[in-house]
This record gives C-alpha cells, sequence and structure tokens, in this order.
C-alpha cells in the first residue's frame, strides 16, 4: 500500500491543536488551513486578537477596498446569525471600530471570543453555478458521504424546495467525482456556458475531499491515518471569482478522535448461511403439548407439509406432540435432542431466549432463527440481547432476527426446503412448484407476506427472508449468499434501516453483484430530514444518503411500494429477454390508451418503422387504420388480427420494445374470465406466445373499468403467468419498461454519471 501523503500528519497537527484546546469543532481559519494543504485556494487571511493588533501594515495585506470581518467564537458555529460577520470598507479606524463592536456585542451576550479573523474581500458574481457547496460527514452507516449542491446562504432552502444535493459515497477517484458532477443539473450550465474548466475545478476539489475524508475516517485507516475523524467538513461556497478561480470562502468542520478498531466491515463467508437454508436436524423450540395454535406448532405443520423427516421438538415441560400424522417426543432442552441439529428455531418469549441459546452453542447449533421480538424494544431485555450475540459470535452461530418470520425458500435436490412463516396455510399459501428466480428479502414479514401475495400468479419465489432486527444476519449478507445462486435472477429487498456500518458493507457486495437488485428503502419522512443538522454538510438525512449509495451500487431504487412489486416482477418475468436498445413502438386498441402511453414514454425512444414493417401491418389491419409506431388498432380488431400485428412490429430490425395497451371490453376480443376458460385462441394466449417467440422486451396495460374488474382476472393472470409482465395503466407499463431498459443498458454500457440519476 502506498505511504499516506505529506500533508496528513500536518492536517493532523492542525485538529490536534484544536483538541488540546478543549474542542470539537475547528475554527474557519484552521479549516483555511487544512484546505491549503489539499492544494485548495482560499482567501488571504490573518486572525488577530482585537483593535490593537490592526495596523496600516495589516491592511495592506488585502488587495481589495474591502475586508471581510469575522468573529472567531467557539461558541457561535453559525457567526453570521448572529451578527459575526461584516464586509467592511478598508479604512483603518472603521476595521477597529468593527471589530470593537463585534468583540463587545458577542461578550454582552457571554459568548467567549478567541480573536478576529481579517480576510481578503473576494469579488464574484452570485448567478447560479458560481457558488457550491462542498462537503462531507461521516455516516455511521455508511461513512463519509461527499455532498454537492448549490451554495450560500439559501442553499438549504435550495435544497429542500428545488434541488436535494447531490451525494456519493467516499473514497471515490476522479472517474467517479466526474460521474457525480455529471450527473447533476448544473454540469449541463456549465457546459452551456463554454466553462468546462469550471467541471473540472470541481472535479479535482472533490477527489482531494476524497482523500481527506479517507484518512480521517473511522471506517478506513490507510497507511498513515490521522488520529482523528472528520465528522463533518464543508466549505459553503466555494465561488469563481472573477478569474476562474476556485476559491472557499466559509468553511465548517467537527470532528472526535479516532477510535482504538475501525468499524468492522468484514463479511462472515457465505458458506455460513447454508446451514439456515439447508439445515440438516432442524429443531424447533417452543412446542406446544397442548395448543397446536402456538407459534412453534403451526412452524412444525410447515416443515412436514415440505416431507421433512429430520424436525426435533423441545419445550421445558416435556411431553408429546401429535402433528401430520407423527409423534413428536417433546425434550426439554436441545441438549436432550438426540441428534444433531444444524437449525434451531426459538419460538418462546424474548425473556426466556438467552438460555436456550447458551444449550445452542453446547448443543453445535450452526444457525438460529429468533422469532419473538420484545429485545432492543424493551429496555430490560437489551442486555440479554447483548448476551446472545456474544454467545453466538463465540459458538460461530449466524443468527437471524428477532422479531422475525425467518425462511420460506424451495427445496430442489436433496435439499426438501423451509418454511418458518407461522401463518396457517389457509390464510397464506406460496406455490413453490413453478419456475422460480427472485429471492425477496425484508426486514418486515409483513411486507414480503403482501407482495408474495399481489405477485402470486406472476411469480413464484426460490426464498423469502424476514431478517428481522439484524442482530447478527443484516442485508449484505443475505445479497452475498444468493448472488451467485444460479436459480435467483433478480434481488428485491426491503430496508427500514441500517445498523453501524451495515450499510457500506451493503454497499460493497451489490456493488459488485451482477443480478439487478430493486430495493425499496423506508424512513422517507419530514422527521428524519428535521433530524438532520442544520449545516449544509448534513443537509440529507439518512433516507437520502442510503438512496444514493444504493444508486452508487448500480441497484434499481424503488420510489414507492407499488414501484418496487411492479419492478420485481418486471425483472424477473423478462429475465432472459435481449435489450438491444431504447426505441419503442406502441399497440393499443384505444385512441387514448396509445396517446397515455406515448406521453410516459420515459428515457425511451419512438421507433421510426422501415417500410417494409409499415407494409406488414398493413396487411393485418382495416383501411382506415394508419401504420405506424403508436399504432391504434380500434376496437373492431379481432384476436387474430391483433397477433399478427404484435409479430410484425416485434419482428422489425427497427423495434426494440413494444408496450401492448388493452382496453377489454373491446366486443371482438376473447378477454372475459368465461371466453379465456373456453377459447384457448383467445388474445390473452397469443400475446405469450407470440412475444416469447420474439424476446424483445414487452410489456401489457389492460385497462380495467373500476367495478368490472372481476370480469377480467384471468386475462391478465394468463399473461403474467405466462411470463408477460402485465398491468392496469399504460403509465405503469412504460414506467417499468423505462426501468429495465434503462438498468440493462447501463449495466452494459457501465455510464457510471446514468447510474447516479
Amino acid at each position: 500500500m502506498s505511504a499516506a501523503p505529506a500533508w496528513v500528519p500536518r492536517v493532523d497537527a492542525i485538529i490536534a491543536g484544536a483538541a488540546a484546546a478543549g474542542r470539537c469543532q475547528l475554527y474557519e481559519h484552521e479549516v483555511y488551513a487544512i484546505l491549503g494543504e489539499l492544494g485548495l485556494r482560499t482567501p488571504r487571511h490573518l486572525v488577530v486578537g482585537g483593535e490593537k493588533d490592526i495596523g496600516p501594515a495589516t491592511l495592506a495585506l488585502f488587495g481589495t477596498e474591502r475586508v471581510v470581518v469575522k468573529v472567531v467564537s467557539p461558541d457561535a458555529p453559525h457567526k453570521q446569525k448572529l451578527g459575526g460577520v461584516k464586509v467592511v470598507y478598508k479604512d483603518l479606524d472603521f476595521v477597529r471600530w468593527t471589530v470593537r463592536e463585534m468583540r463587545a456585542r458577542f461578550e454582552e451576550r457571554g459568548l467567549r471570543v478567541e480573536g478576529v479573523l481579517l480576510a481578503e474581500f473576494v469579488r464574484y458574481t452570485q448567478a447560479l453555478g458560481n457558488e457550491a457547496l462542498l462537503g462531507f460527514r461521516e455516516s455511521a452507516a455508511f461513512g463519509p458521504v461527499l455532498s454537492f449542491s448549490k451554495g450560500g446562504e439559501d442553499a438549504e432552502h435550495f435544497a429542500a424546495h428545488f434541488s436535494p444535493p447531490n451525494l456519493m459515497l467516499l473514497p471515490v477517484d476522479r472517474e467517479w467525482a466526474a460521474a457525480l458532477m455529471a450527473s447533476t443539473h448544473i454540469h449541463k450550465k456549465y457546459l452551456a456556458e463554454g466553462r468546462p474548466d469550471c467541471i473540472a475545478k470541481i472535479v479535482d476539489a472533490e477527489v482531494r475531499f476524497s482523500e481527506l475524508a479517507a484518512h480521517f475516517s473511522s471506517f478506513f485507516r490507510p497507511p498513515g491515518a490521522g488520529g482523528f475523524v472528520i465528522n463533518e467538513f464543508e466549505v459553503n461556497p466555494f465561488v469563481f471569482d472573477e478569474h476562474e478561480d476556485l476559491v472557499a470562502l466559509d468553511g465548517y468542520a467537527t470532528f472526535q478522535e479516532r477510535p482504538r478498531e475501525p468499524v468492522d466491515l468484514s463479511l462472515q463467508p457465505k458458506e455460513s448461511l447454508r446451514p439456515l437454508f439447508e439445515p440438516r436436524g432442524v429443531a424447533i423450540v417452543g412446542v406446544s403439548a397442548l395448543d397446536s395454535a402456538k407459534t412453534g406448532n403451526i412452524i412444525l405443520r410447515n416443515l412436514l407439509a415440505l416431507g421433512r423427516e429430520d424436525v426435533t421438538c423441545v419445550n421445558l415441560r416435556g411431553g408429546t406432540v401429535q402433528e401430520g400424522g407423527r409423534r413428536f417426543a417433546l425434550a426439554r432442552t436441545l441438549t436432550e435432542v438426540p441428534v444433531p441439529v444444524d437449525l434451531a428455531i426459538i419460538t418462546i418469549p424474548a425473556e426466556a431466549t438467552l438460555p436456550v441459546v447458551e444449550d445452542c452453542a453446547r448443543k453445535g447449533v450452526k444457525a438460529i432463527l429468533l422469532i419473538p421480538g420484545g429485545f432492543s424494544e424493551i429496555a430490560k431485555n437489551q442486555k440479554a440481547e447483548r448476551r446472545i450475540l456474544e454467545v453466538c459470535r463465540s459458538a460461530g452461530i449466524r443468527l437471524m432476527g428477532p422479531n422475525c418470520l425467518g425462511v420460506l425458500c424451495a427445496g430442489d435436490g436433496g435439499n426438501r426446503g423451509l418454511n418458518t412463516f407461522f401463518i396457517p396455510e389457509e390464510k397464506f399459501k406460496v406455490d413453490l412448484s413453478r419456475e422460480r428466480n427472485v429471492a425477496i428479502l425484508s426486514q418486515s414479514g409483513a411486507m414480503g407476506i403482501m407482495e408474495l401475495f399481489n405477485l402470486r400468479n406472476a411469480i413464484s419465489p426460490k426464498v423469502v427472508v424476514s431478517y428481522g432486527n439484524q442482530l447478527d444476519i443484516d442485508p449484505a449478507d443475505l445479497v452475498q449468499y444468493f448472488e451467485d445462486d444460479p436459480l435467483v435472477d433478480v434481488i428485491g429487498l426491503y430496508i427500514e434501516g441500517f445498523k453501524e456500518g451495515a450499510g457500506r458493507k451493503f454497499f460493497d457486495v451489490t456493488s459488485r453483484c451482477r443480478k439487478p437488485v430493486i430495493v425499496y428503502k423506508a424512513g422517507r419522512t419530514e422527521a428524519g430530514r428535521q433530524a438532520a443538522q442544520s449545516h449544509t454538510a448534513s443537509i440529507a438525512g439518512e433516507y437520502e444518503v442510503s438512496k444514493a449509495a444504493m444508486k452508487q451500487a448500480g441497484l434499481i431504487v424503488a420510489g414507492s411500494m407499488i414501484d418496487h412489486g411492479d419492478f420485481v416482477k418486471t425483472f424477473a418475468l423478462l429475465a432472459d429477454f435481449q435489450v438491444t436498445g431504447r426505441r419503442v413502438a406502441v399497440i393499443a386498441n384505444a385512441g387514448y390508451e396509445k396517446t397515455y402511453a406515448a406521453d410516459n414514454i420515459g428515457e425511451l425512444e419512438l421507433a421510426e418503422l422501415d417500410e417494409e414493417t409499415i407494409e406488414g401491418l398493413r396487411a393485418h389491419i382495416p383501411p382506415f387504420v394508419e401504420p405506424g409506431p403508436l399504432l391504434d388498432l380500434t376496437a373492431m380488431i379481432s384476436d387474430e388480427q391483433f397477433e399478427r400485428c404484435i409479430d410484425v412490429m416485434l419482428a422489425s430490425p427497427r423495434v426494440d420494445a413494444l408496450c401492448i395497451s388493452i382496453l377489454p371490453q373491446a366486443q371482438v376480443l376473447h378477454t372475459t374470465d368465461e371466453e379465456i376458460e373456453h377459447y384457448k385462441q383467445n388474445i390473452a394466449a397469443r400475446i405469450v406466445a407470440t412475444v416469447h417467440k420474439h424476446k424483445k422486451p414487452t410489456v401489457v396495460s389492460v385497462n380495467v373499468v373500476s367495478g368490472s374488474d372481476a370480469v377480467y382476472n384471468r386475462f391478465g393472470q394468463v399473461m403474467d403467468s405466462g411470463g408477460v409482465p402485465t398491468y392496469l395503466t399504460a403509465e405503469r407499463a412504460m414506467v417499468c419498461l423505462n426501468e429495465f431498459i434503462r438498468y440493462r443498458l447501463i449495466t452494459e454500457k457501465r455510464v457510471i454519471s446514468e447510474w447516479l440519476r
């Protein structure tokens, strides 16, 4: 590894000086000193004790006719709001009077004053783009995060109401810093004004901030790293002066001593999770001899229904239980179970769990599913939770939960599968017999169940995981386990939050994953934004940081739960389809449906049909219909004509994708449940066959009038179950088609600036 830059020990000394004075915040001139070490320009400046230290020679240091006067106070991080910043004419008496009055005003309020900073007045215009905010802060979950946005006094208002800050996890190289700039709106303005040098200068500053963050972060410890962690470091604003030089006007930073050990970003080997998903020997702790409705009893029935013969049961009171035509003896403790146990499923109350976990360690259990809640949520159980984690780590046990439903996974080969979802079969049943290529990983068990129910006609999952409170196993572990699974093409995640370092681990794992990972991140509330600090480096809360990190990793970030479910379906059903470009055509049987689809074309491009395709369409459409890429077949078209037009359109070399929008009430089409059942060559079956013939991305909108949907249930189900994603509106269909094609093209071309949009 290369040695630390020469400036690292000098920056460390600057921070150490502030720490020795009992501060955890740097004064502005100390921030200037650090910026100078990084090779970034700051105004000429000088710190004086008071008016007596100011003479003609002092003012001669500043070339312009004005000078900036700023109070130096440990009690005033926002000094401008308190009258601690003045721009005055460079008249000796007036400058002295300003300094005297400023000191007196602060001291009258009981605020300490360490001195006054005199700084050069930098001329610049305040046009958009001439003031930039650049900073980073240390996120507990993700590590250092760079923030770039409009700067100036209205930066927070601008970020809240016009354009949120552009964020990126650090460290980054010049390519990634340039990608961040290319993803911003202001980038276009610089190019339009013929100012590419401004872009290069901001990129250079971003790279230098990245180097500073990497050497003063609790997440990294490169050779020669500093002895402190910079929690926040910002310049607001950086300005372009009259000569287009980038100058830092105002600086702010906070710090703390570096902890002895960096944040643990290591992941245990993926094989450590195998006993959780492919156990040989399962023990359920909490099976009741008296109450068949208990959680443990429901899980026992679920496992027996899968054909598992390696299940044993534990209850402190002993006894026997009858389930599935078999009688099971209830061992009083895990250590009394006479056979090896890979997986222990614990269903008893939280306060009784610790002794059972200790028994797991003695028994040689390899994985634990901790079903109950009430650990970190209840103060008296928090100590037990910490002890449980200690026991598991000492014994090499992987633990999922607490507060989770656990695992539902299909078996294959010699593995019989697993179902710990303690929901009676009559209320929730998943068909695991169909082709399956999706892994659903959800912090919330209820969310996983809801999404599976909504997608039941389209997908059959390989695995569904409700991982709960992440005491041990977290999303990074789970993605690592399934990223190479040949039966998983798509990974869908629902995440409520990350623990310390877990966000960075998730970023590291998903950045290398070559499968589409679709994420919905909860927690986008106004309260969450207000929890962020008011200074500009903290202008974004956890949700914004999480979203930016996920985009930087190349993930598909769903803006709503509807998006999440629709994206999972789209990517799963189109997994083996070929994406060759953005050219899309639309076929509809109603004019407004055609227009609705066209209005939501997004980043796709309307195809320009070749003459052969146009003539092919003319052979199958009424003479009054005009052939084209927005094709309205009218309500008089038959199933066969509709199918032939789809076939011609998909065969065109100038059409990369297709949106089919159908008003099912059309008289000639066979679309009702009864027609779908009795007329096997119905339009739904024809669409499925034709789409799979060409394997070009195709989405279908079935516009169902409210109140009549029961008549057309089978219509959409046939297409979903046949592998053609179907939606209720043309807007939803086009949104999903856009996201699928965008992801595939970006992934193939690796245009990293596109990932950040």
